[in-house]
């Protein structure tokens, strides 16, 4: 039986990366970090890449066959394409929307094309929300790929405006990105922006721009098993009835935190996984927390497709049964939130729980 009635996975990477690992002999972690941000479609590849990047819908919809999973949010990432994700769509147009990146824009100052600017990264951007399947801005809010220095918060608040007004013109939401994963040695970003060492700082973004709800990438819980991005995260939705959190990769009891918040609506838990990412699960029983998602480097790098659905919905439905959550709010969680939010058209608009005044 399935969980709810209608389920939307709201952070999904159906796009996947081949390496070439033996190449110039060199497989460390961090360089391949880097070479995956300037990934070669598969289409256009010559055979001599680093790494290639290809549709890897046909296992999505595998996993969604499998555990009832009815739409999922397609993100890009490390080299992932909009033009990839706009295929994806094309194909099956009932079962995927994406957020928008300036994936290009990045490329280019890679490889040392164009000068990054802000400018063109919104007009990308713009360019993609303007196209039918484009929901959202994300995963998170980058910034010049070629940046070596940290920023300051006064400029950096300044150059994520770009987004939120992007953002705002096209009446959708912006992903910020929260959590912290140990492993394969791509985790720069965090000491280079203050905002992902900090979620709290969302909130002067969101108060300068009431109209644009944010949605937290992981809920502040990407990888490990610290929970103070968490508890930022929570801090910052009991402020703002539209800002999201994705609760995908919680144990069960981290999801009392948002859950058991009075301060936090049931309307703003999002069931946003990692679908297609690196980390994979580890197991301590009989510790706290009993499991949790890393990049685990004495593993090697996961050849398999770990199975975060079966795993998130497994945490879920347990603190469901612990807890006595009602069906209803269950509805909300696994898809009746993600429809509303992203004005995704269903079959039956009588769903999820919904109540007029008389």
């Amino acid at each position: 039986m399935k969980p709810g009635r209608f389920i939307v996975e709201t952070h999904c990477h159906a796009q996947r990366h081949a390496v070439n690992i033996q190449k110039e002999g060199d497989s460390s972690y961090g360089n391949l970090a880097d070479k995956m941000k300037l990934a070669v479609p598969a289409d256009e590849a010559d055979g001599d890449e680093d790494v290639v990047i290809y549709d890897n819908s046909d296992r999505v919809l595998r996993d969604m066959d499998t555990y009832g999973v009815d739409m999922a949010v397609l993100l890009s990432g490390f080299g992932m394409t909009n033009e990839i994700n706009k295929q994806i769509i094309d194909e099956n147009p009932d079962t995927f929307i994406a957020a928008a990146a300036p994936a290009q824009t990045k490329k280019k100052a890679l490889r040392g094309e164009e000068e990054w600017t802000w400018e063109a990264a919104a007009a990308e951007l713009d360019e993609w929300l303007s196209k039918d399947g484009f929901r959202m801005t994300g995963e998170g809010i980058r910034g010049d790929p070629t940046r070596t220095e940290p920023i300051e918060w006064s400029q950096r608040k300044k150059d994520m405006r770009h987004v939120f007004d992007v953002a705002a013109k096209h009446d959708v939401p912006v992903r910020w990105h929260t959590g912290y994963a140990s492993g394969y040695g791509g985790n720069h970003l965090f000491n280079l922006y203050p905002d992902w060492s900090d979620p709290t700082l969302a909130s002067q973004l969101k108060a300068e721009y009431p109209e644009v709800p944010i949605i937290f990438d992981h809920g502040g819980m990407q990888a490990g098993w610290q929970e103070d991005y968490v508890d930022k995260c929570c801090q910052v939705a009991a402020t703002f009835d539209d800002v999201y959190i994705e609760i995908g990769l919680y144990w069960k009891d981290l999801m009392k935190k948002p859950l058991n918040d009075p301060n936090i609506s049931i309307e703003q838990i999002l069931w946003g996984n990692d679908w297609g990412a690196s980390m994979v699960q580890h197991s301590q029983p009989n510790e706290d927390p009993p499991v949790f998602w890393e990049q685990i480097e004495s593993r090697g790098l996961p050849a398999h497709q770990p199975d975060y659905w079966g795993a998130g919905l497994r945490q879920l439905q347990k603190f469901a049964m612990e807890e006595d959550l009602p069906q209803e709010e269950l509805n909300l969680i696994l898809g009746g939130n993600a429809v509303r939010l992203f004005d995704i058209k269903v079959e039956d608009d009588r769903m999820f729980r919904n109540y007029i005044d008389i």
